[in-house]
Parts: structure tokens; C-alpha cells; sequence
């Protein structure tokens, strides 16, 4: 059983998909390599044994210069607007864009030794927070099968019941 959640890894190129799955062993991610951040190169697989997660935490964060240098191609284009409309709305939106892409939601992995970081666009943190939940879901499923209190609760439930 087996359950995914696929998401984007930039606001510039959304189509770029990436996936986390957990699976009753494994927590596998796939991501993009990127070049400058936004730039597609390669792939980056993770499969991180459900055993070895400690817990996980989202927050959000901020990159300083996308957004500076966003928030200056915005003014560009609001200043080119009166000589050339055209020019002034690609800068404008592209400048948008780049402050967009500074505001990331991250799914932070523990694990043991070192943690994993899965960033997204802040328009994809209902799919991070479903990945979250996922993979608590799947480490309390584990715990619940080494459990033997509870193993043997169930078991003399089973008794009383027949």
C-alpha cells in the first residue's frame, strides 16, 4: 500500500514534478537538480527507510535574493510601463515571478544523522502537508507493529470477544 503525492519544485517552471511516497519501508523522494535554482538538471532520488525517520516538521522559508533581485525587475517594469508597454509588463511579471520563487514552504525529514529537505513553491504546502501526514501515518503504523502492549491487548480483546 503505497500512497503519493506529486508536486511542483519551481514557481517559474511548474511543470517540473517531483514526488514523495511512503510505502509500509521506505519513504522515497524524487526531486529535480536545479542549476541557479530554477534551471532543470537531472534528477535526485532519496529512499529513506521508514525505520530510520524521526519525525517531520514544514516551515516556511524566505530567499533574500530572489526577492531583492525580483522586487527590482518589478520596479524596472513599472518604470519601462510608459515607453514601452510591452517590455515594462515582461519585466514587471518577471520580477512577480522571482519574488514568488524566493517564498518556499519546506518538509523538513529527520532521520537519523542528517535531515532531508523537500522545498516547494508556497502555492504547493496543502501537498507537503499531505505529504506529512503520510509519513507520520506510516511511522505510526510502524511503531504499531513493534508495539507488543499493544500487540497483546489485542489479542486478549480477541479472547474476551469469543
Amino acid at each position: 500500500m503505497s500512497k503519493r503525492v506529486d508536486f511542483s519544485l519551481s514557481l517559474l517552471f511548474f511543470w517540473v514534478k517531483g514526488f514523495v511516497s511512503v510505502d509500509s519501508r521506505f519513504v522515497k523522494v524524487t526531486g529535480a537538480n536545479t542549476i541557479l535554482g530554477f534551471i532543470p538538471a537531472g534528477k535526485d532520488q532519496q529512499a529513506i527507510p521508514l525505520k530510520n525517520v524521526s519525525s517531520t516538521r514544514i516551515s516556511t522559508q524566505y530567499k533574500v535574493l530572489p526577492i531583492i533581485i525580483g522586487a527590482i525587475f518589478a520596479f524596472i517594469g513599472f518604470g519601462e510601463l510608459g515607453t514601452s508597454f510591452i517590455a515594462g509588463l515582461i519585466w514587471f511579471v518577471l520580477g512577480i515571478a522571482l519574488i514568488g520563487s524566493g517564498i518556499l514552504t519546506v518538509l523538513d525529514i529527520q532521520r537519523a544523522g542528517n535531515d532531508f529537505y523537500v522545498s516547494v513553491p508556497f502555492f504547493d504546502k496543502a501537498k507537503l502537508l499531505d505529504a506529512q501526514d503520510m509519513i507520520e501515518t506510516g511511522l505510526s503504523g510502524d511503531t504499531d507493529k513493534t508495539d507488543l502492549n499493544q500487540f497483546f491487548d489485542k489479542k486478549s480483546d480477541l479472547k474476551k470477544r469469543s
